[in-house]
């Protein structure tokens, strides 16, 4: 992902929920969402690109003794976040930080939860050989790790029709923010490197999205 994506991100920022709606209507919005009961409770979570703050809204309330910290590369998608949650009676849970999720650094601790939704898929390959297994060195050993992302089905008419989606997504966005992926990167071959036990799975939109709970290796 070039480093000048986040003036993209800015531009889209106003307009990607309107976008996400046209294009997938609810349920992006629901596969979000799918297996937050799942997650065991926390204390501390960290939340990886969640764009306009739909899924931190729900964590505030799944989670009601977390602390989370918000991390986005894009400073408009973070005020529509702060937005989102500006009479939330727990915003003061959440801290934001303006970041590239590529140069994250700067914790003192390790967090019990690490959430992606939507955010694997905007780098490359290399990108996330790279850098996924730093960003799990931000969870403790045992903590969980909530990812939502999109997938090809694997064969027949949902594999054709899964490709036809992500094509016109990815030409969406390569057009509007500068992402170079062409195609939709197979995370799944990174994770599966990674000290990661996989706890719950729920394949939504006729396969095209996978929501996945892992539990990171103790010790």
């Amino acid at each position: 992902m070039p480093k000048d994506t986040h003036h993209g991100y800015d531009q889209l920022a106003g307009r990607y929920q309107l976008f996400e709606k046209l294009m997938f209507g609810s349920s992006l919005a629901k596969a979000r969402t799918a297996l937050l009961s799942s997650i065991p409770a926390c204390r501390s979570a960290l939340v990886l690109g969640d764009g306009d703050g739909r899924l931190l809204e729900q964590l505030l309330t799944t989670q009601p003794n977390c602390q989370i910290t918000s991390v986005d590369q894009s400073r408009r998608m973070l005020e529509i976040q702060q937005k989102c949650l500006s009479h939330h009676p727990r915003r003061d849970d959440v801290t934001w930080r303006q970041q590239d999720a590529r140069e994250l650094e700067g914790f003192d601790r390790q967090f019990d939860l690490l959430v992606s939704a939507f955010f694997l898929d905007c780098f490359t390959f290399q990108e996330l050989e790279t850098h996924v297994p730093l960003w799990l060195n931000t969870l403790r050993p045992g903590g969980h790790f909530y990812l939502v992302d999109f997938q090809e089905p694997d064969s027949g008419w949902r594999r054709l029709r899964g490709k036809m989606y992500l094509s016109t997504m990815h030409h969406f966005f390569r057009w509007y923010t500068n992402l170079p992926n062409r195609v939709l990167v197979d995370w799944k071959q990174v994770l599966n490197q990674c000290p990661l036990e996989l706890v719950a799975l729920q394949n939504m939109n006729r396969d095209l999205i996978s929501v996945q709970l892992y539990r990171k290796a103790p010790g």
